[in-house]
C-alpha cells in the first residue's frame, strides 16, 4: 500500500506538477494554503508533508508549529520548500520543528530521494524506539498511565533532558500525584521506572546485535558511556559488552 503524502502549495502550477510527478509513488493529497494544509493533515494523517513557506491564511511555519504541537500529527516529517540562499528561513523553520528543506528550483529525482530518505529514517527510528520488555500487570495489559509516561519519554523528549515535573505537567498531573500513582502500580518512583524502561530497551537493542554500545547509549539519552555501563551492570549484573554482539 502506498504511503500518504500531503503537498501544501499555493502556486497551482507547481502543486499540479509535484502531484503529477509523485502520484506514481505515493497517495497524494493536495492543499492550496497553510490553513488548508493543517486541516487536511489532521484529517488524513499523512506519512509525510511537503509545504511551501510563504502562503496565504497560514504560512509553512504556522503549519509546522501547529502540527508539531498536536499529539496526532507531531510525528509526521515535514519538508519545507525554500528559495535558494534563504539560510535565515531555514534556521527559523528548524526552530519551529521542520525536519528538512528542499531548495527551489529542484529536480524531481532529488525531491523523491529526500522524501524517501526521510521516511526511511523515520521507519528506522520507529524500530529503534519499539517498546522492549514491557511490564505487564494483572490482566496482561500495561496500565495506560505507564504507557503514557513511556510515550512522552520516547516521542516528546527523545529520551533526553526529561524531568519528572515536565512529564507530570504534560500528563496534567502534579509531580506528587504522578509519583503516588507510579509507586502504587510499580513500587518505583517515576524516575526509577523510566530509567528501568531505558535500560530494558538498551538490553533488547544490544541483544539484537545490530548496534554498538555507543550507538545504544547515545540513542537512549544516557549522559555518558561510563554512567550507562554502571547503571546497566547494577540492573542486569553484567556489563553491556557481555550482552552486545557488536
Amino acid at each position: 500500500m502506498k504511503k500518504k503524502l500531503l503537498i501544501v502549495e499555493d502556486n497551482e502550477k507547481l502543486l499540479a506538477s509535484m502531484s503529477s510527478l509523485l502520484e506514481d509513488h505515493y497517495e497524494v493529497y493536495e492543499a492550496v494554503n497553510g490553513r488548508d494544509g493543517i486541516d487536511k493533515a489532521k484529517l488524513n494523517i499523512p506519512d509525510a508533508i511537503i509545504s511551501d513557506i510563504m502562503m496565504p491564511e497560514a504560512s509553512g511555519y504556522d503549519l509546522v508549529e501547529e502540527l508539531k504541537q498536536n499529539e496526532r500529527t507531531k510525528h509526521i516529517p515535514i519538508i519545507l520548500l525554500t528559495a535558494l540562499g534563504e539560510d535565515e528561513k531555514k534556521i527559523e523553520g528548524y526552530n519551529y520543528g521542520a525536519d528538512d528543506y528542499i531548495v527551489k528550483p529542484f529536480k524531481f529525482d532529488v525531491l523523491l530521494s529526500r522524501i524517501e530518505n526521510l521516511l526511511h529514517s523515520r521507519e528506522e527510528l520507529k524500530k529503534l524506539y519499539d517498546k522492549a520488555a514491557p511490564i505487564h500487570h494483572e490482566f496482561g495489559v500495561k496500565d495506560p498511565l505507564l504507557s503514557h509516561m513511556e510515550a512522552l519519554l520516547v516521542n516528546h523528549f527523545r529520551f533526553r533532558d526529561f524531568t519528572i515535573p515536565e512529564i507530570a505537567e504534560l500528563m496534567n498531573m502534579t509531580p506528587s500525584k504522578l509519583e503516588r500513582e507510579v509507586k502504587k502500580l510499580t513500587g518505583m518512583t517515576p524516575i526509577k521506572y523510566l530509567n528501568d524502561f531505558r535500560l530494558n530497551k538498551a538490553r533488547h537493542l544490544l541483544e539484537k546485535g545490530d548496534k554498538s554500545i555507543f550507538e545504544v547509549s547515545y540513542a537512549l539519552g544516557f549522559k555518558s558511556m561510563s554512567y550507562f555501563g554502571k547503571a546497566y551492570k547494577e540492573k542486569f549484573g553484567i556489563a553491556p559488552s557481555k550482552t552486545s554482539a557488536v
